[in-house]
């Protein structure tokens, strides 16, 4: 398969990782239940006017469906890479965009087993940079977050392997 970017020089794929699909399912589930939240802040036209009522069943169909094209289509940009230079994410919904955070600027690594992403059976890795830098929702304040990787813990752990290497053989300090 085809990269969608290009190596620097003498750099080499260590591993290629593609998210565990339950991330598509976890997306539409969290979409659902903000559409719930949103038909309970709401229900009380359905009492008011039964018309609208039949309407608004047909609309939360269309909606369900929607939602569960979107998860699908959000799922299918999920991509991440490690290599012996830096770690790569793709991630996009209609287009896709690439980031990379340089192994050298990566000051931490934390994995994630929140109670949802323990009722869904993953966990994600939150990448946190010497930039330091501010967000908001449930990246963590990381620069790059790795949703629904196979084995969070042995991929914190290749990490900061590679990251251990890079500073030894380029003779680097923190």
């Amino acid at each position: 398969m085809k990269k969608p970017f290009e190596l620097q020089e003498g750099e080499k794929i260590v591993k290629d990782i593609e998210p565990l699909p339950v991330l598509k399912w976890y997306w539409f589930i969290w979409s659902i239940v903000g559409l719930v939240f949103f038909i309970i802040v709401f229900m009380w036209t359905v009492f008011i006017i039964p018309t609208i009522s039949l309407f608004l069943i047909f609309f939360v169909l269309i909606i369900i469906v929607v939602l569960y094209l979107v998860a699908n289509n959000k799922y299918k940009y999920q991509h991440y890479w490690l290599t012996d230079k830096r770690v790569l994410y793709r991630s996009g919904l209609l287009g896709y965009r690439i980031s990379s955070i340089p192994l050298e600027r990566i000051s931490d690594v934390i994995v994630s087993r929140t109670l949802w992403e323990r009722i869904f059976g993953f966990g994600s890795i939150h990448i946190q940079s010497l930039a330091g830098q501010i967000t908001y929702g449930r990246r963590m304040g990381a620069e790059g977050s790795l949703l629904a990787v196979p084995n969070p813990e042995g991929t914190q752990k290749l990490i900061f392997d590679l990251i251990k290497k890079k500073r030894k053989t380029e003779k680097l300090s923190f």
